[in-house]
């Protein structure tokens, strides 16, 4: 049986409109998850679940992963790229 990691679907990703790549290694590609902000309060009383979350964008080269609270990502597929009025 073979080992590894699962293949993940990339995409190309725009925040606030603008082209964003990885800021260590340069790369374009992400995958995305969402991140838990955990806080010492909610975890001491077994509530870790009513935390807030953030999002994870995870560079595909180098796995750096940027993280972002709010709506100013937007995600495209890498065969379409990016949206025309991206800056």
């Amino acid at each position: 049986m073979g080992g590894g990691r699962k293949r993940q679907r990339t995409a190309l990703v725009t925040v606030a409109g603008r082209r964003f790549t990885c800021l260590v290694c340069g790369q374009r590609e992400f995958t995305s998850r969402e991140i838990l902000l955990n806080t010492p309060g909610l975890e001491l009383f077994d509530l870790a679940w009513a935390n807030r979350s953030s999002l994870g964008v995870i560079c595909m080269a180098c796995g750096y992963v940027h993280e972002f609270v709010g709506s100013a990502v937007e995600f495209w597929t890498t065969s379409g790229g990016y949206p025309p009025n991206a800056a």
